[in-house]
C-alpha cells in the first residue's frame, strides 16, 4: 500500500516540476528558491507519509507535535504574554488529548470548556483590555488550530488509518501546490480574494483539478470508495483546505504578520504548511463516516 501511494506522489511531484520548467523562471535566485521550495516540500510529505505508515503511535506524537508547533506559532504571533501564551497552548494540546482518548464525544465539550475557561480568565486580567485581547485571540487559537486538527487524532485508531490519512493529507497537498503552479502559469483574475490577493481564478481551478486527478489516482491505489466518492471528497477537501488557507491569510493580515514562523525552509512555520490540513481534516472526518 505504501509503494502504490508512494508512486502517485511521485507521479504528483513529476508534474509539478513539468509545470516548474514550463514557467522559464528568469534570475537565477527566484529560480533556486522555487526548487528549493519544491525539494523541501517533497521531504515533507515523504516524512509525514512514512511516520502514517509506522504505526498509531508515531502517527498520534507526530499530531501532537504539529498541532503543539503550530499552537506555539499562533501565540507568539499574537504577541501574547508568555503565561497566557503557555496556558491556552496547553489548554490547546487538552483538547487534542481529550480526542485522542474519548474521540468526538470528548472533542467538543473540551473546546466548548476550554474556550469559556479563557475568556472568563481574561475577564479577571489586571488590565482589562490588554486581558480581553488576550483571551480572544487564545479562543481564536483554540477554534482555528487545536480543535480542528484534533480530528487528525480521531483518525489514530482506525484499521485503515494509513489510507484515510494519505488520502487527506495527498489531495489537500496536491489541491495546495498545484494551485499556486498553475496560477503562476496561468494569472487569470488575480486579487479575487481580498484576504489572499496573489491567489488567481487560474490558481483556484488548477487546484481543484489536481485534487480530483490525485483522489481518483489515489482511490486506485487504495480501493476506497467508488470513483464518485472519491471524486467528491476530493472537491470537498480541495475546497475546505482552500479555506483553511484563506483563513489563515485572514488571521495574518490581522496581525500584520507574513509568515506564522520560519521553522520550514521557504516554507514558513509549521501553521504555515499545515493550515489547509488542519482545516479540512473536520469535514473530511465526518464525510467519511466519523
Amino acid at each position: 500500500m505504501f509503494a502504490r501511494v508512494l508512486a502517485v506522489v511521485i507521479a504528483g511531484f513529476g508534474f509539478g516540476a513539468l509545470l516548474m520548467l514550463a514557467q522559464r523562471r528568469t534570475g537565477s535566485h527566484t529560480t533556486r528558491t522555487a526548487w528549493g521550495k519544491f525539494v523541501t516540500y517533497l521531504l515533507i510529505v515523504a516524512a509525514v507519509l512514512s511516520v502514517a505508515e509506522i504505526g498509531e503511535v508515531p502517527f498520534a506524537a507526530f499530531v501532537f507535535a504539529i498541532l503543539g508547533a503550530a499552537l506555539i506559532e499562533f501565540y507568539r504571533a499574537s504577541r501574547l504574554p508568555s503565561t497566557a501564551a503557555v496556558a491556552v497552548a496547553i489548554a490547546g494540546l487538552a483538547i487534542a488529548v481529550a480526542a485522542l482518548v474519548g474521540g468526538a464525544a470528548a472533542l467538543y465539550p473540551a473546546v466548548l470548556g476550554a474556550a469559556l475557561t479563557t475568556l472568563v480568565l481574561g475577564a479577571f486580567a489586571a488590565d482589562p483590555r490588554a486581558g480581553g485581547r488576550a483571551s480572544l485571540w487564545g479562543v481564536a487559537g483554540l477554534v482555528a488550530v487545536a480543535a480542528p486538527g484534533s480530528h487528525l487524532l480521531l483518525l489514530a485508531g482506525h484499521g485503515q488509518r494509513f489510507a484515510l490519512f494519505a488520502f487527506l493529507f495527498l489531495v489537500v497537498c496536491g489541491a495546495d501546490a498545484f494551485a499556486e503552479l498553475a496560477g503562476r502559469r496561468w494569472p487569470v483574475r488575480r486579487g479575487i480574494l481580498p484576504a489572499s490577493p496573489n491567489k488567481t481564478l487560474g490558481g483556484l481551478l488548477g487546484g481543484l483539478a489536481a485534487a480530483l486527478a490525485i483522489a481518483f489516482a489515489l482511490n486506485l491505489a487504495l480501493d476506497l470508495w467508488s470513483g464518485a466518492q472519491a471524486a467528491a471528497y476530493g472537491l470537498a477537501l480541495a475546497l475546505a483546505g482552500s479555506l483553511g488557507d484563506l483563513v489563515a491569510s485572514s488571521l495574518k493580515r490581522a496581525l500584520d504578520i507574513k509568515d506564522f514562523g520560519s521553522s520550514l525552509p521557504r516554507h514558513g512555520g509549521v501553521l504555515d504548511r499545515f493550515d489547509s490540513l488542519i482545516f479540512a481534516a473536520v469535514p473530511y472526518y465526518w464525510m467519511t463516516g466519523g
